[in-house]
């Protein structure tokens, strides 16, 4: 049973894959996520099956159901995409150490293990995309936590491309800009203390089909990082070049923190 195995499924990033992936052949889609009634609205969409798991993947006993299902079916898995993760705009005070551990354990841990997980599984030739962010090139004030767990992400991804080479298994760093997806309900928070939104400028926001359709062109070419955009190249370019101190300020400077956060 050859299969494409997708976390975040049911919603942004995640279900555009199972949406843009539905015409390859796959027997079946296997999707992880959460809510009942995305997966019914994905799988009424979609013309391969798809098996849902309805999963946090913060929780160990989620593991334990996919490895179960792993043993009883044996799929060959021939693509995977870590799409599941979550972020805040928010200073380092403005929210508390679970939600800090929730995103380090969703959006790093849970990638890992369950990428390892999976990778007996995965068949020669096969591709994996790990989502990350074009925040990973970067520390990135009131946002820190989000970007230090893509930054790892993409460190890991292109560190297991190397890896996995006499496999014949690719990762791509998917790093994408500002999307448009349901990621911003959690992230984009009034600040209880100011009542205003911590982050107020986007210089690009692009569209999930967009960058998804450039993700699977960059994972068919075996690329190990994919960056949709021409903006968003033009940002991690621009960050390799200049001093960090000075992307740092002008990352504050243009988001006006010091007015936001003006008591301080």
């Amino acid at each position: 049973m050859k299969i494409a195995f997708i976390t975040g499924a049911t919603s942004g990033i995640g279900r555009e894959f199972c949406v843009q992936v539905d015409k390859n052949g796959y027997d079946e889609i296997w999707g992880v996520g959460l809510g009942k009634e995305g997966f019914e609205s994905l799988k009424n969409t979609l013309k391969t099956k798809v098996r849902d798991f309805e999963l946090d993947l913060t929780k160990k006993q989620s593991f334990d159901i996919i490895q179960n299902e792993l043993e009883k079916q044996k799929p060959q898995i021939e693509f995977l995409v870590n799409a599941s993760g979550f972020g805040k705009f928010a200073r380092y005070d403005e929210y508390d150490i679970e939600t800090k551990e929730n995103m380090i354990e969703l959006n790093c841990i849970a990638l890992v293990k369950l990428t390892e997980m999976l990778l007996p599984y995965i068949v020669e030739g096969g591709r994996i995309v790990e989502v990350a962010s074009v925040a990973a090139f970067q520390p990135t004030p009131y946002v820190s936590v989000y970007a230090a767990t893509k930054a790892f992400v993409l460190s890991y991804s292109r560190a297991m491309n190397v890896e996995l080479k006499h496999r014949k298994i690719s990762v791509t760093a998917l790093c994408p800009f500002w999307t448009k997806t349901a990621f911003f309900d959690t992230a984009k928070k009034i600040n209880s203390k100011t009542g205003k939104q911590v982050i107020t400028k986007y210089t690009a926001m692009y569209d999930t089909s967009f960058v998804v359709k450039k993700a699977l062109k960059a994972a068919q070419k075996r690329k190990d990082v994919c960056i949709p955009g021409f903006i968003a190249k033009n940002q991690t370019h621009l960050v390799k070049l200049l001093p960090h101190k000075l992307i740092l300020k002008i990352w504050c400077s243009q988001q006006k923190f010091e007015k936001t956060y003006s008591d301080k």
